[in-house]
């Protein structure tokens, strides 16, 4: 690590401006304040982008009704034709029933019987429905109990390995959990923002990024290239 984690997050900060709308779990939850609709948006942005799952959510819940009732009763087929736009759409719409349907029979549809057991007992239960990972799980978790966990998405993985913060999902989540203290869900974000805008997977923005004096990838891109030459 070249810069302190609080250096970093403090530069994104700088150089970011967040809206809502960009994030479509953050954009339900500040219109529905539901945690299962922030749910269910969740499972849709993965491996998509958060403005075509707004779509196939906006479709869905016009079609449906985004309520455990609803999706557990939707034929599957009504289901996938909303979201087929999306991807993995056909995996998504089997754990969309499962996961609806669970969440009716053991709770009764109140998602929130879940969240308020505290943050390891409902982590747990979270992470035990069907298809549902510790990215998800935390999303929720962070968004609508504002739990102390930090969200580990592909752009934040990728920003944290050019970085020189290695390691699995426990272990990126931790760093960044506890370097960003009460600014957790922002610095998370800000990361997304920032792996979306400028530390692309590829061909990313490393010349005008804020972080390349602190980003052993760059280091290691100018080395490659030599000196430069006047």
């Amino acid at each position: 690590m070249k810069c302190e984690g609080k250096e970093i997050v403090s530069r994104l900060d700088r150089a970011y401006k967040i809206k809502s709308e960009d994030f479509l779990a953050i954009e339900i939850w500040e219109k529905t304040r539901d945690p299962f609709k922030v749910f269910i948006a969740t499972i849709l942005t993965q491996n998509t982008t958060d403005k075509g799952a707004k779509k196939a959510y906006e479709e869905l819940d016009k079609e449906v009704g985004i309520t455990a009732e609803g999706l557990s009763r939707a034929d599957p087929e009504v289901i996938k034709r909303c979201i087929r736009k999306v991807g993995l759409h056909n995996n998504k719409t089997k754990v969309i029933k499962e996961v609806s349907t669970k969440i009716l029979n053991e709770y009764g549809g109140d998602i929130n019987k879940v969240l308020d057991l505290g943050l390891p007992k409902a982590r747990e239960k979270l992470v035990e429905l069907p298809g549902v990972g510790k990215k998800t799980a935390d999303v929720l978790l962070i968004t609508c109990r504002d739990y102390p966990v930090f969200p580990i998405d592909t752009h934040i993985f990728r920003i944290s390995k050019r970085l020189g913060i290695d390691g699995n999902y426990d272990k990126v989540s931790s760093f960044w959990r506890e370097v960003s203290d009460n600014l957790r869900l922002r610095a998370h974000l800000l990361l997304i923002t920032h792996g979306r805008a400028t530390c692309k997977a590829i061909k990313p923005k490393c010349d005008t990024c804020v972080l390349n004096d602190c980003c052993e990838y760059y280091a290691r891109l100018r080395g490659s290239q030599g000196p430069e030459t006047s």
